[in-house]
């Protein structure tokens, strides 16, 4: 059938489908009900094309269900869009999210490392150009996900040298939101590992994302004490204290409270400094809880 003609067998559908009932005889003159002649092809002729699902649409409807803490049914999707794009890394990275969540930690780190050798290349060469802001990329928050899942994990674990690395390459190509935070885990594992020193610019480049500061500084003045640098510890404390005053009561065991969600504690608030004490409050040694403990006086009651 040419254009013409298939143009004029939809313009005789439309036309049917406006001027006939079903139970009158069809237009077309065959003598029979138009509900027995050509209502159901005249529908079919004029029903909208039904769209091929995209893959990127199905992996934003998997990334709405992971952020809303439904991670099986944002598996569901990921799978889905992996279905439709084999090659889409993002999927990759968001099974791996959704199975960590689920507790299944094996298959997640397995997905993890299928990313970072995917993209190590491309996170490679955008680190050597001096790159600041891979997370904002799309083509790079996959590698950045999985790197900052890895080296968080690497940390749980005990593998402290690990996960320092790992988190290296998070905060080699992103200073926002997520390589502040591989900062934070990074200058903990190396407080583990005992090179103080080491952690300190970590923490001090931390402490400049308006949403870390308290924390980053709370860790910054452990890292100063640690070294034997008592008066650059009190100062950092200070600063911490100014952005959260919960900060220290926190960590010595004073606010008694606990905090499941931590995407629900905003920066200044209780629950941030119960989410730090939970997270990072066992790197304080009696010692240095001792110093803590002089250096919070005055702040407010939990």
């Amino acid at each position: 059938m040419t254009a013409k003609q298939d143009a004029t067998a939809t313009q005789s559908a439309k036309l049917r489908l406006e001027t006939a009932g079903r139970n009158d005889l069809c237009p077309c003159g065959s003598g029979k009900k138009y509900k027995k002649c050509h209502l159901r092809p005249d529908e079919e002729a004029l029903a909208p094309e039904v769209e091929a699902p995209n893959a990127r649409a199905v992996l934003l409807a998997g990334w709405r269900l992971f952020e809303q803490r439904r991670p099986g049914a944002a598996e569901k999707k990921f799978v889905e869009a992996l279905a439709l794009d084999p090659e889409l890394v993002d999927a990759v990275v968001g099974v791996g999210m959704a199975k960590l969540s689920q507790g299944e930690k094996d298959a997640a780190v397995e997905r993890f490392n299928i990313v970072i050798e995917k993209q190590g290349d491309l996170a490679k060469k955008l680190a050597a150009e001096g790159i600041k802001d891979g997370f904002t990329r799309p083509d790079t928050q996959p590698y950045i996900r999985a790197s900052h899942a890895l080296g968080c994990l690497a940390f749980d674990d005990g593998e402290f040298e690990k996960s320092v690395t790992t988190l290296a390459n998070v905060y080699a190509i992103d200073d926002g939101a997520v390589g502040t935070e591989a900062r934070l885990v990074a200058g903990k594992a190396l407080v583990k590992l005992q090179r103080a020193a080491e952690a300190i610019p970590l923490l001090k480049a931390a402490a400049v994302f308006p949403s870390a500061t308290a924390r980053a500084n709370v860790g910054l003045a452990l890292a100063q004490f640690l070294t034997g640098d008592k008066s650059s510890a009190a100062a950092s404390l200070a600063a911490a204290h100014q952005s959260n005053p919960y900060m220290g009561r926190a960590i010595l065991g004073q606010v008694h409270r606990r905090v499941d969600n931590p995407a629900s504690a905003i920066p200044g608030s209780k629950e941030e400094a119960v989410v730090y004490a939970q997270a990072f409050g066992d790197v304080w040694d009696e010692t240095a809880k001792a110093f803590l403990a002089e250096s919070s006086g005055g702040q407010p009651n939990a």
